[in-house]
């Protein structure tokens, strides 16, 4: 399987290949007409796209290699980069971030993934709107209070604030019911999301963030690979026998996983009779409040991972080992 890396524009896209000891470059626009221009410059005995998560760009694209039963991987911008410093390449260029995406798939040989489709696609467009709205709607109530504080503030100013937020709020109240619809009508959401609200502290905003963010690999993906995909992977940084750093998370991953996990990890320790008592366990080991409440959440993705693999809600009388 030869391999084509492929670099994302908004209106075009750049692919290189392999013919022999040479490598191939061009350019086509991002239409269907460039699609298939590209198909009759590809090779014809099979191959493997790599490109990088670029914005929403890259997803009509990807939608294109799907129905065209072509094998795809997405690669991390920011490890790309990394491989191009590391290839003392400093210029950045559609063409040269062309080929350093197929010298890096031909380094890595990065797993196939399949683009989410479908109503997770559309729960995912849904649930981020409503975290950008509600983001808006905090940041707004922050002005207002700055506005409040200074007696110089016209009452006009005061009831336009007033007024945004009444917008803001309804258009989240809108969406939510919008994306309860999509978990409703779907026929593995729906099961997967009442599973989720089985566990003490996992509420329906964090369940919507799950399903929306992880997508179909929810239902399949192991404990350590939902961890690394939300970024709660532990880094070592050690030398010899003088250096020692402490362990930190990676947060190389998904940031509006981490979020809904580190809201929920703060009523886990409250509420939850398998969590609370295991953050008391770390505290007593010696990590920081911080420290164990990010081991909090990592165990609240062991805990999804054990409700939706075996079908059954949360047991309070599991105990963490």
């Amino acid at each position: 399987m030869s391999w084509i890396g492929i670099d994302i524009a908004k209106r075009s896209f750049t692919a290189a290949q392999r013919c022999s000891q040479h490598l191939t470059i061009e350019t086509f626009p991002m239409t269907v007409a460039g699609w298939r221009s590209f198909c009759q410059w590809a090779p014809e005995d099979g191959f493997q796209v790599c490109l990088e998560a670029t914005g929403p760009y890259w997803l009509r694209l990807a939608h294109w290699l799907e129905q065209a039963a072509v094998p795809c991987s997405v690669a991390n911008p920011r490890n790309v980069r990394r491989f191009a410093q590391a290839s003392e390449q400093l210029s950045k260029t559609d063409p040269i971030d062309a080929e350093i995406l197929l010298r890096f798939a031909e380094t890595f040989q990065p797993s196939q993934i399949s683009p989410t489709t479908g109503p997770s696609r559309a729960l995912r467009a849904v649930s981020r709107r409503i975290l950008q709205l509600q983001m808006e709607l905090d940041r707004d109530r922050d002005r207002l209070e700055k506005a409040q504080a200074d007696p110089a503030t016209p009452e006009v100013v005061l009831n336009s604030h007033a007024v945004l937020h009444n917008e803001l709020r309804r258009l989240i109240d809108d969406l939510e019911h919008q994306a309860k619809r999509l978990i409703r009508e779907h026929s593995d959401l729906r099961p997967a999301y009442q599973l989720l609200l089985s566990i003490p502290s996992i509420g329906e905003k964090t369940a919507r963030t799950l399903l929306a963010e992880y997508g179909p690999r929810l239902l399949s993906a192991s404990p350590k690979q939902m961890t690394r995909f939300a970024g709660l992977d532990v880094v070592l940084y050690e030398s010899g026998t003088s250096v020692r750093r402490k362990p930190r998370i990676s947060k190389h991953g998904n940031w509006r996983l981490r979020r809904a996990l580190y809201l929920a990890a703060l009523s886990a320790i409250r509420f939850n009779p398998t969590l609370a008592p295991f953050y008391q366990r770390k505290l007593q080991q010696g990590l920081q409040p911080k420290q164990a409440l990010v081991a909090v959440m990592r165990k609240l993705l062991h805990l999804v991972h054990g409700v939706l693999k075996h079908q059954n809600p949360y047991d309070p009388e599991y105990k963490l080992t």
